[in-house]
């Protein structure tokens, strides 16, 4: 007998504090007048969440490609990639496109007027796109000026200097691989 007066004691426990519980709902949000600042909050942006807390306001965002753009004049030095013997200097100019918030497009490494693609990252470093690459192909990367050249590699926006760009690249080509390393200079 006293088996069923407990557990009839639990029952109507069990429904009385079932029943005395109401869902949390959360109270209407505020503004906070100490919130004053803007901050970008885009994921996609460099500069996301910088500024947080505050009001988020995407007209303060800029984003990878926004780093790249412009033209440049480049100084660099080309080298042979298995045994480092220096080839030769050179300076030219490229010009830096904006397609997307992370793709651009270089014009300048070639004469005909070739355009290279790249993806800019929030790491203000843009890697040269695959474009030419299947089972039978080595080196993947781009056509450069001929079909027997292929480019890969990457450009990296100097985090102090907001005028410079790092550039390391690997060019193969029929005559061996080379690499072309230099800087360039915002006009």
């Amino acid at each position: 007998m006293r088996h069923p007066i407990f557990i009839s004691f639990l029952i109507i426990s069990g429904i009385c504090l079932f029943a005395s519980c109401d869902k949390w709902k959360d109270p209407a949000p505020t503004d906070d007048p100490r919130l004053t600042n803007l901050y970008c909050n885009n994921p996609v942006a460099v500069n996301y969440n910088v500024g947080f807390p505050g009001k988020p306001d995407n007209s303060v965002c800029f984003f990878p490609s926004d780093l790249f753009q412009g033209t440049y004049i480049v100084k660099d030095s080309v080298y042979v990639s298995t045994s480092g013997l220096f080839l030769q200097a050179d300076s030219f100019e490229i010009t830096i496109v904006k397609y997307s918030d992370a793709k651009i497009g270089v014009t300048g490494f070639c004469k005909s007027g070739l355009q290279l693609y790249l993806t800019a990252g929030p790491t203000y470093i843009a890697s040269m796109d695959t474009l030419v690459s299947d089972r039978d192909t080595i080196h993947a990367g781009q056509m450069l000026c001929r079909e027997l050249d292929t480019i890969s590699g990457t450009i990296t926006k100097d985090r102090v200097d907001s005028t410079l760009l790092h550039i390391n690249l690997q060019i193969v080509n029929d005559t061996g691989i080379t690499a072309l390393i230099g800087n360039a200079r915002k006009k």
